[in-house]
C-alpha cells in the first residue's frame, strides 16, 4: 500500500440527474470506506448542501461557475482549476464531465459521460431539428470532449457501447479508455421476494408504467406519450403512466419535442393516464419502482443508463430501447422495441401486462445481474483503484 493522495474531483457539472446522484454517492462512499486518500472535491452549491460534512477526509467546496456560460467554464477548467491544483498540491486530477485540463500540472483522469456528442443516432435523428446557434455549439462542444480526451492520462467509459462511440469518432485511443460500469446502492431497493409478492398479488389498481428520467429530447418522451395514445384508443384504459420527465421542465433548454410532448400530455386522451411527478428526491424513487408494474426506457442514446439498474435492482420488468446500450445494461432481464415505432411498444407492454409469471422472470433475472454487475461499491473500488495505479506512476 502505497502512501496517501491529494486528489481534486473537478464536478463542477454536476448539477442534476445522475451525474449529481453519483456524486453525491461517490462522496459518501469514501467517507464510509475511510480511504487513506484526501479528496478536494468541487461541486455546485446545491450539492454541496446535500453532501455536507462527509467525512474527515473530504473537503467540499462549493462552485457556481457549473452555472455560468461556456467561456467562462473553459477559461476556469484552463487556468482556475490549474491554479487550485498547484495551490492544494494536488496527486491526481479528476475531472468528472466530459472536459479536461488540457495540460494539467499533475495524471489526469477523465470521465466521459455524454454520449449524444458521438451518437450518430442523435445526429440522424435530433440535431437537424436544432437551431443553428444550438448546432455550433454543440460542434464546439464536441471538439471540446475530444481534445480533452486527448489531453487526459486515462479514460474512464462507463460502458463497452461508449467506448465504442468514443473509438468510432476519435482516433488512437490506443489503452486509454477504461470501462467501470456504475451502479446504485442496491441496499436502497426493494428484494425480490417482495416485488414478486407484489407482482403477483391480485391488486385492483391501474396496471402501473413508469419512466424515471429528466426531460430532454433524447430521453425520448414522445414515443412514450404516443404509446399511451394508442393504448387508450384501443380501449385500454386500466393502466396509467409515472414519469419524472416533465415537458414543462427546463424552459431555458432548448428541446426539439417539447411542444409535441406538452400537446401529448395534454391530449383528452391521455391526460388521466399520464402523472408528471417533476423531480423527486434520490431517497424517494425506489417508492416509484415498489408502486410500479413495469419500467420502459425509450431513450435514443446513453453512455449508461441509472435508471436501468435502478429498475433491475428493484426487481422490476423492463421493456427498452433496442440500442446497443440497453442491451449491455439489461441483457436478458429486458424486452426490447425500436425506439422509433410507439406500436411496437404497444406490443410489448400488452404482452407483459397479461403476462405475469414472464414479469416476474424478468424482474428476478434483472435483481440477479444487478447484484453481479452493478453494485455502487464495485464502481467506487475500481476508482480507488485506478487512483492509485495513476499515483504509482506519477511516483515512479
Amino acid at each position: 500500500m502505497g502512501p496517501s493522495l491529494r486528489i481534486l474531483l473537478n464536478a463542477v457539472s454536476a448539477k442534476s440527474g445522475g451525474a449529481a446522484v453519483s456524486m453525491e454517492n461517490l462522496c459518501r462512499s469514501l467517507a464510509s470506506m475511510k480511504s487513506r486518500h484526501e479528496f478536494i472535491v468541487l461541486v455546485p452549491l446545491q450539492l454541496a448542501r446535500r453532501v455536507g460534512a462527509a467525512g474527515a477526509n473530504i473537503h467540499v467546496i462549493p462552485s457556481a461557475i457549473g452555472l455560468g456560460p461556456p467561456w467562462k467554464r473553459f477559461f476556469w477548467d484552463q487556468v482556475t482549476l490549474r491554479r487550485i491544483a498547484k495551490e492544494q498540491l494536488v496527486d491526481v486530477l479528476i475531472s468528472t464531465s466530459d472536459f479536461a485540463m488540457f495540460f494539467p500540472p499533475c495524471p489526469q483522469i477523465l470521465m466521459v459521460s455524454n454520449s449524444i456528442f458521438f451518437s450518430s443516432f442523435y445526429s440522424q435523428t435530433i440535431l437537424p431539428r436544432k437551431s443553428v446557434k444550438f448546432k455550433l455549439e454543440f460542434v464546439l462542444r464536441r471538439w471540446l470532449i475530444s481534445r480533452s480526451i486527448k489531453a487526459a492520462d486515462v479514460l474512464v467509459a462507463s460502458s463497452e457501447s461508449m467506448v465504442r462511440l468514443l473509438r468510432e469518432s476519435i482516433p488512437h485511443l490506443d489503452g486509454k479508455p477504461v470501462v467501470s460500469y456504475l451502479g446504485v446502492p442496491l441496499g436502497c431497493f426493494l428484494r425480490p421476494s417482495t416485488r414478486s409478492d407484489r407482482v403477483m398479488a391480485n391488486v385492483t389498481k391501474p396496471f402501473q408504467l413508469l419512466f424515471v428520467s429528466e426531460y430532454s429530447d433524447y430521453k425520448n418522451l414522445t414515443v412514450l406519450l404516443r404509446a399511451v395514445l394508442l393504448l387508450r384508443q384501443r380501449s385500454v384504459d386500466d393502466f396509467r403512466l409515472v414519469t419524472t420527465a416533465d415537458p414543462w421542465q427546463f424552459h431555458d433548454v432548448e428541446i426539439v419535442s417539447r411542444r409535441e410532448d406538452q400537446q401529448l400530455a395534454t391530449h383528452p386522451m391521455n391526460a388521466a393516464s399520464v402523472k408528471f411527478t417533476g423531480s423527486v428526491p434520490y431517497a424517494d424513487i425506489p417508492k416509484l419502482y415498489a408502486q410500479s408494474d413495469l419500467f420502459v426506457f425509450p431513450s435514443l442514446t446513453e453512455s449508461f443508463g441509472y435508471p436501468l439498474v435502478e429498475a433491475m435492482a428493484s426487481g422490476l420488468p423492463i421493456i427498452a430501447s433496442d440500442i446497443p446500450i440497453c442491451r449491455e445494461i439489461c441483457g436478458d432481464a429486458a424486452l426490447y422495441f425500436s425506439p422509433l415505432d410507439p406500436s411496437e411498444l404497444v406490443g410489448k407492454i400488452l404482452l407483459l401486462r397479461g403476462n405475469p409469471d414472464w414479469r416476474k422472470r424478468l424482474g428476478e433475472t434483472g435483481r440477479k445481474r444487478a447484484e453481479e454487475l452493478f453494485d455502487w461499491n464495485d464502481h467506487v473500488q475500481r476508482l480507488l483503484k485506478l487512483i492509485d495505479t495513476v499515483g504509482d506512476e506519477k511516483r515512479g
